[in-house]
């Protein structure tokens, strides 16, 4: 049962009554992944969104992909769901008392097993998220940026949409056909998703007059996904759309170490760092960028300056992670 059908229940109401307690609180898997689907774009949607709705809206997202993910793993065989699958039992499985497989083996096993197609990206973002929801359920917050609406629903509309085709895909072609009530759930994420897209859209639209002549230094934010982190300006580079920022020695850091990979960092002194710019002498170029003038290519981009040179993927001049390798 999902909120909005909690909501139409009467308090006090004996809409149970008659019914075996353990029946009705139980959950299948893919009910209980659809339940908390549609209370993320219930929690996202509207104009007034509050930080209880951002919370929620993370932790029951992670909620959906753990319970949607692992249920595809156990249709491949049901050992698959323990973390140690030489130790497992069945009737640890069937009392909810197992240890199961943490996220990153799921998505493992799930690719390397059960041959299911994950992208590279796809993996970052549902990495990302769990590692949010650990922050936000643990800690109240994020400890190197603010969480607001802008990264959250961005982020959570791509894994939506992630978790939209994987349920076409690899969830619904092992279940009967869907009853009403999840034929209903489905109906509902689909249009909460929608909605959710056209807000994504809409924000970018109201930042495109300050980005259109900046594309050539706007590269691809790693927190919201969106081409709208605009670098070289005033030493720091900032995302107008989720609000990232930082120095451009550090951003540009973290943009490699994220989005391009530890291959373009280089080693002085034994420290790493980003390399040094041709133009400002700044370390904050990174050799391989994407930016939103041309993002099927790379380029030479400097954090500091914004000056973008050819792509060249080794400097001579210090001593290149994989020249060490």
């Amino acid at each position: 049962m999902t909120d909005h059908q909690r909501a139409a229940t009467p308090a006090g109401s004996n809409a149970g009554e008659g019914l075996d307690l353990d029946e009705e609180v139980h959950f299948p898997p893919v009910e209980n992944g659809l339940d908390y689907l549609v209370s993320v774009v219930e929690h996202l949607q509207g104009d007034s969104i509050d930080r209880r709705d951002l919370k929620y809206a993370v932790v029951h997202l992670q909620a959906a992909v753990e319970c949607l993910l692992k249920y595809r793993l156990e249709v491949e065989h049901w050992s698959l769901v323990f973390k140690n699958p030489g130790e497992a039992k069945r009737s640890d499985l069937e009392d909810g008392s197992l240890t199961s497989c943490t996220m990153e083996q799921t998505i493992t096993r799930l690719t390397d097993i059960a041959g299911v197609p994950i992208t590279d990206g796809e993996k970052k973002r549902l990495k990302q998220l769990a590692q949010l929801r650990n922050q936000l359920q643990h800690y109240g917050r994020r400890h190197d940026s603010t969480v607001n609406r802008f990264l959250i629903e961005s982020n959570a509309a791509q894994v939506l949409e992630f978790l939209v085709r994987f349920l076409d895909a690899e969830v619904m072609p092992h279940m009967a056909p869907p009853d009403w009530g999840v034929a209903e759930d489905l109906y509902l994420i689909r249009e909460g998703l929608k909605k959710i897209r056209i807000y994504v859209k809409a924000r970018l639209g109201r930042i495109r007059p300050q980005l259109e002549p900046m594309k050539s230094q706007t590269v691809r934010c790693w927190s919201c996904r969106q081409f709208a982190m605009i670098v070289g300006v005033e030493n720091e580079a900032r995302c107008l759309y989720c609000g990232e920022q930082g120095s451009s020695e550090g951003m540009a850091m973290s943009y490699t170490l994220q989005l391009v990979g530890v291959e373009h960092i280089v080693r002085n002194s034994g420290r790493a760092e980003s390399p040094e710019c041709p133009t400002c002498q700044a370390k904050a170029l990174v050799r391989g960028a994407r930016t939103a003038a041309a993002p099927d290519s790379k380029v030479n981009l400097c954090f500091h300056c914004g000056e973008a040179t050819a792509f060249e993927p080794c400097g001579e001049e210090k001593d290149c992670v994989t020249c060490l390798l």
